[in-house]
């Protein structure tokens, strides 16, 4: 395979594909396979060589090796592969290609971490992201701060190199260059239990604001997974 990187930030034509992905709406498999395919006709000819260390990824022969939540996805010729030689759900193959087409050519140095509703192209997706990133957490892990825990461990969440005060706070590594951080206050006789998923700035960099919202909502269903196992 020879895949290229795109230098810069090109704008796809298929935003209301990804919208669905992540409002969770119906869509017929051939819309999502018709994109799916689109992003690897976009990605065959991009020779990612030279290119590892700013995008955190591995070349092997034609193939390319994403870091996907802690677990290897191939990109070959035949599309994305994960570990158990499967293609991953629709939704995180959107992820992944598009973290691989985003690719800008320097790395970003806005490391700040940031609120979604604060990205430019948020918009309406920030109710997306109160509703069904940040609010399942809030509820679920009310008065479970212990499970929580678990489950962030689970995933291989760990201490952010910054103190926060809060009654849980954790860092993800999703993609290797889009962490994301997990701030949790539980539910006293004031206030109900509140979580914040925040990104650093320079995931816009990475990621348009479909792709990190359906990212956010991976994680909160994979941590509402690993707390009923």
């Amino acid at each position: 395979m020879d895949a290229r990187v795109v230098h810069g930030n090109d704008e796809p034509d298929d935003a209301d594909t990804r919208k669905d992905a992540v409002m969770s709406q119906p869509a017929n498999d051939s819309v999502y396979d018709k994109t799916y395919r689109q992003y690897l006709k976009r990605l065959e000819a991009r020779p990612f060589e030279g290119r590892e260390a700013g995008l955190g990824i591995d070349v092997a022969g034609d193939a390319v090796i994403v870091p996907y939540f802690g677990r290897p996805v191939r990109l070959t010729t035949d599309g994305l592969v994960d570990a158990n030689g499967q293609q991953p759900d629709f939704s995180d193959c959107v992820v992944i290609c598009r973290y691989l087409i985003m690719a800008p050519a320097v790395e970003p140095r806005q490391k700040e971490w940031t609120a979604y509703r604060d990205f430019p192209d948020a918009g309406p997706l920030t109710v997306f992201w109160g509703d069904a990133v940040e609010g399942p957490l809030a509820r679920q892990f009310s008065g479970r701060v212990d499970t929580l825990a678990m489950a962030c461990h689970a995933l291989g969440g760990t201490l952010p190199p910054v103190e926060i005060a809060c009654d849980l706070c954790r860092q993800f590594l999703p993609l290797p260059k889009v962490p994301l951080l997990l701030v949790f206050n539980d539910a006293d006789e004031e206030f109900p239990a509140a979580a914040s998923l925040l990104l650093e700035r320079r995931a816009a960099s990475y990621l348009d604001a479909e792709s990190q919202a359906i990212l956010g909502h991976v994680l909160t269903r994979r941590l509402l997974s690993a707390a009923d196992d």
